[in-house]
C-alpha cells in the first residue's frame, strides 16, 4: 500500500503542468532564450537566422530586435589585402636593388632612409585600416520593424538609411561568377515605396537566404514610427 501511494504521487508530479521537468536555472538556459526560440519558430523573419547578441545601433527602439546582420563576405577583402602585401614588401625590394647597384646618392643617409620608410609604412597601415573599417562597418541590419543600411566610406562619411518592412516592395539578389558561386556571396537589392531610398547589400554572405527572409517579411512590420 505505501508503494501504491508513492507511485500516485510521482505520477501527479509528472503530470502537473506547473512543474517543468527541465528547469531553466538548472540547465543554465535563460528563460528569455527559450521564449526567443519559441517565437523564432513562429516568425518567418527569424527562421534559420543567427541573431547577434549584445548589439544595438543608433536610434534603435525599445521593442526593436535585431534579427539578421549582413556584412560583405571576408573574401571581398582579398584585392586590397593583396595590394597591401605588395606595399609591405616593396621597400625591401627597393633596398635590395639599390644595394646591389654601385651608384649611390651622397645626400641619402641612413637616418633619411629610416624616416622615409617609417612614413611610408605609416601611410600603408592607414590604407589597410580604412579598407578594413569600410568592410566592417558597411552592414545591412534586418530587424523586426524594418531594415537599416549603414554605409561607411573613409573617415569622414557615415550614412544610415532606414525603411520599414511595410514599405518594402520587392527584393532580389545577384550571384554571378566563379568566386561568388564558390564562396556563396552576392548582392541583395531592396526596392522601397513612397520615394524612399533603395537599400542594397554588396557582396554579402548567403544572399539567397537573406533575400528570402526579407521577401517573406514584406508588409509584416509595424507601421508605427
Amino acid at each position: 500500500m505505501p508503494d501504491i501511494f508513492v507511485a500516485q504521487n510521482n505520477t501527479k508530479k509528472i503530470k502537473d503542468p506547473l512543474v517543468s521537468p527541465i528547469a531553466p536555472h538548472k540547465t543554465g538556459v535563460p528563460e528569455k532564450y527559450e521564449e526567443n526560440t519559441v517565437s523564432r519558430n513562429k516568425s518567418p523573419l527569424k527562421l534559420n537566422t543567427k541573431i547577434p547578441r549584445k548589439m544595438s545601433f543608433s536610434n534603435q527602439k525599445e521593442n526593436e530586435e535585431i534579427v539578421l546582420l549582413l556584412r560583405a563576405h571576408f573574401i571581398t577583402n582579398l584585392p586590397w589585402l593583396a595590394f597591401f602585401g605588395i606595399l609591405i614588401i616593396l621597400p625591401v625590394i627597393i633596398l635590395i636593388i639599390s644595394n646591389s647597384t654601385a651608384s649611390s646618392l651622397p645626400f641619402v643617409t641612413n637616418e633619411l632612409i629610416f624616416i622615409i620608410i617609417s612614413f611610408y609604412y605609416l601611410i600603408t597601415i592607414v590604407y589597410a585600416l580604412i579598407n578594413f573599417m569600410k568592410w566592417f562597418y558597411n552592414i545591412l541590419i534586418i530587424t523586426n520593424l524594418g531594415i537599416v543600411d549603414i554605409d561607411y566610406s573613409g573617415l569622414l562619411y557615415h550614412g544610415v538609411a532606414f525603411t520599414k518592412l511595410n514599405l518594402v516592395e520587392d527584393v532580389n539578389y545577384i550571384k554571378t561568377g566563379f568566386l561568388r558561386s564558390l564562396f556563396n556571396f552576392g548582392d541583395v537589392f531592396i526596392q522601397t515605396a513612397g520615394g524612399k531610398e533603395n537599400l542594397e547589400g554588396i557582396g554579402i554572405s548567403n544572399p539567397s537566404n537573406a533575400a528570402h527572409i526579407i521577401a517573406d517579411s514584406i508588409g509584416k512590420g509595424e507601421g508605427s514610427g
